[in-house]
């Protein structure tokens, strides 16, 4: 017919781009597209109801016979109760929502999986802003050596994890690396995996940048007094070096803290994806994205000003 067909990967988003004008109409599976109608998304059906395929439970084939027997006799049991209808109505009949779909209705309802949310995105930076110090800090001294093949060593992390998307070392970490070497990891370990590496090449040219900032005669003068180089390094260099690096290092656990919304795409439950649940089940995408944008920003602010107080600290 001569349309041009606009994909994107969630119903949400779609309702979201006719509601803005940019398309005119969506092609949706029948029992999303009413369950959005019935959430008051401002939509109808203007088409007869196109022949579907069938929905499937799909398992391991030869594998979780036990599973694939449970879900057969959940589903005909469902069926033969009439539960089945009744969810149907539920969520499907006329007048099905009776939802609060104002700020505060909405705030209050998501208010306990926000949360949870948040926490993980918390839990996700802390600990890997925390190992990405000890990386920075190591490939950072790499960076300065004297060793031809040391700083090698630093140069080439750097690149590879500030050379490339974090989207793309997150899928690499999480499917490309367990595929190839046949062993399972968790999304959560895949995440902080990805977050420390990708951090840590930041962390490290924050740290090098920090070594530099400190005169050389300071290193010169300890060395005269015969004090080795790795002692001189940690006594003398790093101790003034931190000064330097304190604000570029809680900027970048702003930054790793905004990082973690990438992790969504590996299935991690932080407050990015959080959102995206909570939109496909209710379709307020303005009143929720506005939302977890204030929570970021309370978030972020408060980092931001202990930033200020801990430099104002270390100049006195």
């Amino acid at each position: 017919y001569g349309f041009q067909i606009v994909s994107f990967a969630d119903s949400a988003s779609m309702f979201e781009e006719v509601k803005t004008g940019n398309s005119v109409a969506i092609f949706e599976d029948y029992p999303v597209l009413n369950y959005g109608i019935q959430q008051g998304n401002g939509f109808k059906t203007v088409t007869p109801k196109e022949k579907g395929s069938s929905y499937g439970f799909a398992v391991n084939k030869g594998r979780n016979a036990e599973l694939l027997t449970k879900f057969n006799a959940g589903l005909k049991e469902l069926k033969d109760s009439g539960r089945y209808d009744e969810i149907m109505e539920k969520y499907l009949g006329e007048g099905a929502s009776e939802a609060d779909n104002s700020f505060i209705g909405l705030l209050k309802s998501a208010f306990p999986f926000l949360m949870a949310g948040l926490k993980m995105t918390l839990i996700l930076t802390v600990v890997s802003i925390a190992i990405a110090l000890v990386l920075g800090i190591v490939f950072g001294l790499c960076r300065v050596s004297r060793s031809i093949i040391l700083r090698a060593i630093g140069t080439t992390y750097v690149d590879i994890f500030r050379g490339t998307p974090l989207l793309v070392q997150a899928f690499f970490i999480y499917f490309g690396i367990p595929t190839a070497l046949g062993f399972q990891m968790t999304a959560l370990t895949a995440g902080i995996i990805t977050l420390s590496l990708n951090a840590g090449a930041y962390m490290t040219e924050i740290v090098r940048g920090g070594i530099q900032s400190v005169d050389k005669g300071q290193m010169e003068a300890a060395r005269s007094l015969g004090i080795g180089y790795l002692p001189t390094m940690r006594k003398v260099i790093l101790p003034q070096a931190v000064r330097t690096m304190i604000p570029s290092y809680v900027n970048q656990f702003v930054i790793t803290l905004k990082d973690t919304s990438i992790l969504s795409v590996i299935g991690i439950a932080e407050l990015t994806q959080t959102g995206r649940l909570i939109i496909a089940r209710n379709y307020q995408s303005f009143t929720m994205w506005l939302i977890i944008g204030i929570i970021y920003f309370i978030v972020i602010m408060a980092l931001t000003k202990l930033s200020d107080r801990l430099e104002k600290r270390m100049v006195k």
